[in-house]
């Protein structure tokens, strides 16, 4: 009777997981926790203190078999998955395997792909897998789920953001407005199940500073969840849980802003209260815009001498004709000294670049190559124009007929072509991408002159191995995800 009572206080039994998938061309030396689950679990542990998290992106062997552990071991009453697109596939199957345990503990699907595609979902047949789909934000429209659940209640038409199964019917409640980040709670990472996340072999984690970007790229979907809108969270609060990871033995941390960039004042004094807070012995990492970086030459050096290491600038194209058919105007000319100053400030410089528009021709994707290695940067990383759900991109290709898979999103990992242009196959697009990447990385030069090999001397094994990994995975599948069920 005391433990049932004990269960009872604790509140409902809840069961968080992040797909296994991963796509990175630093597969198994950065492991990127999901951030969003703890952060849902943050914001309902005054509901229950009831609640796992399970990140399968550290457990890439017998997934089944872990889930149905899993679910044996703990009970849930609830079960939350988030899926990007290209982790749909898993989520159906995990869905199963929960549906098989215990059909009658619902299952509610989070993340982009939920968000984008909630009315193709619903109307399919993996309406069967998911009784709930949540749109959006999850802090909030999860909390008023448990909520709900908790109480018994049957009635869900109060939940905004939320999509949820009726009978045989599908109902979609109306949008739910943006969460108030000066009102979130910090993420409760100690719910994780798995805590071995590793970047360049440190203890690593991620924190958000901000959400949301104001440019409008028509290759992202970022607008499709938050609109065209810059959200900040008090910089008192990200100060205390960078400390909090740092007690906790963690010293590389990924900031996943959208755009950290898009405030550069309010970066920068970021970076003086990180020195102030005695917090710059962690190692730092970011995604900046071109125009971010160039439009402020005293940021990179304050970068550096907070603690930051590693910026991942998103570069896209030095085609103006290219840039412009997404949505980027005027950043072309920026590009070369936004690297320029990063380098000066002891910053090791990723370029993202895309290839595959609808005009490229084989010299165009070709030059891309070329254009990264005149740009100087320490290490390039090439994607393919990937129609991504719920894009104007995907939009206007789909008009002029240039997608070629249109249903299997396990192939959108970024790396994989899934377009045409109007002058390339898919296939003649992965092989220029595999041919020109294997003369660009195995460049004596290139290879001298990146600053990645001396930063990360411990792991330069682990670096070797997945360039030659990349020569040999083949041009059709660049960095598949490599977990198996």
């Amino acid at each position: 009777m005391q433990t049932q009572a004990a269960e009872r206080s604790r509140g409902l039994k809840v069961l968080l997981m992040a797909m296994p998938d991963t796509a990175s061309c630093f597969d198994r030396l950065l492991d990127i926790p999901n951030l969003g689950l703890c952060s849902i679990a943050g914001n309902i542990e005054d509901l229950t203190s009831n609640i796992r998290i399970m990140d399968l992106g550290v457990r890439r062997r017998n997934i089944s078999r872990t889930v149905a552990r899993e679910l044996e071991r703990t009970g849930p009453q609830l079960i939350g998955l988030s899926a990007m697109s290209f982790q749909y596939d898993s989520a159906r199957r995990i869905a199963r395997i929960c549906k098989r345990w215990d059909r009658s503990v619902p299952v509610a699907l989070g993340g982009y792909h939920a968000t984008l595609m909630h009315r193709q979902i619903a109307e399919g047949a993996d309406r069967r897998l998911f009784d709930f789909l949540i749109r959006g934000e999850g802090e909030v429209v999860f909390r008023e789920l448990v909520q709900a659940i908790a109480s018994g209640s049957k009635d869900y038409t109060g939940i905004r953001g939320l999509s949820y199964r009726s009978g045989e019917a599908y109902l979609h409640n109306p949008p739910a407005p943006l969460a108030d980040l000066q009102r979130l709670k910090l993420p409760a990472r100690g719910y994780r199940v798995y805590r071995s996340f590793r970047y360049m072999g440190r203890p690593f984690d991620c924190v958000e500073t901000s959400r949301g970007c104001l440019h409008s790229c028509t290759f992202c979907s970022i607008q499709k969840m938050y609109g065209r809108t810059f959200r900040t969270y008090p910089l008192e609060r990200v100060i205390a849980d960078l400390r909090s990871l740092k007690a906790s033995g963690v010293r590389g941390v990924f900031l996943v802003d959208d755009n950290i960039t898009a405030d550069a004042p309010r970066l920068k004094e970021l970076c003086r209260r990180i020195v102030h807070a005695g917090l710059q012995d962690l190692e730092y990492i970011i995604q900046a815009s071109v125009a971010g970086i160039a439009s402020d030459p005293e940021l990179p050096p304050l970068l550096r001498q907070a603690g930051f290491r590693l910026v991942f600038l998103g570069i896209e194209s030095g085609s103006e004709r290219n840039l412009k058919a997404v949505g980027k105007l005027g950043v072309a000319g920026k590009t070369a000294a936004a690297v320029r100053l990063l380098r000066e400030a002891g910053l090791i410089v990723i370029g993202g670049f895309i290839v595959g528009y609808p005009d490229d021709t084989a010299s165009d994707v070709r030059g891309t190559f070329r254009y990264a290695f005149r740009l100087g940067l320490d290490h390039a990383i090439v994607q393919c124009l990937t129609p991504y759900t719920g894009t104007v991109l995907r939009e206007r290709m789909l008009q002029e007929g240039l997608i070629t898979n249109l249903q299997d999103f396990s192939r959108y990992n970024g790396f994989i072509a899934n377009v045409r242009t109007r002058h390339l196959s898919p296939e003649r697009i992965a092989r220029i991408v595999w041919a020109a990447g294997i003369r660009l990385y195995f460049r004596p030069a290139y290879i001298l002159r990146s600053g990645m090999w001396r930063a990360y001397r411990n792991v330069g094994l682990g670096l070797l191995a997945k360039t030659l990994a990349w020569a040999a995975t083949g041009f059709n599948n660049l960095y598949r995800s490599t977990h198996r069920f």
